[in-house]
């Protein structure tokens, strides 16, 4: 029977950052992720929160971050990063580098980029459960 999902939410402010990276690995320890997988899953997590604290609420009041961890079918390790800001458009303003989801790509299996449920952006990351 698999784990039930780890679920998290909380504010998009920079301080809540670390709360989800930690969140998230701890449940990725738990369900059996490979140690040498822990590193990029903490990457892709605080790559992805840190967009939606930076894109996703700009002038207005920071929303929420929502985010899910659970195995998926195959076994792979799921997380899911939902907002409900501005959603996933391009901006010619934007305060980042550009180099948050190019990274996220670098280290996960798979991602995906969407609109999430009811506004805002939903970012889907796999993993491998086992070693490299």
């Amino acid at each position: 029977m698999a784990p039930e999902p780890g679920r998290w939410t909380v504010a998009a402010t920079a301080e809540q950052i670390a709360v989800l990276r930690a969140a998230v690995s701890d449940y990725a320890l738990a369900v059996g992720v490979a140690d040498d997988r822990l590193a990029d899953i903490r990457l892709a997590i605080s790559e992805a929160a840190t967009n939606a604290v930076i894109h996703a609420y700009r002038d207005r009041p920071p929303g929420e971050i929502r985010v899910e961890a659970a195995l998926g079918d195959d076994g792979e390790l799921v997380i899911t990063v939902e907002d409900d800001g501005f959603g996933p458009l391009p901006r010619s303003d934007s305060p980042g580098l550009g180099l948050g989801l190019p990274t996220i790509a670098s280290v996960a299996d798979g991602f995906t980029l969407s609109a999430g449920k009811d506004a805002g952006a939903r970012l889907r990351i796999s993993f491998a459960t086992g070693g490299v």
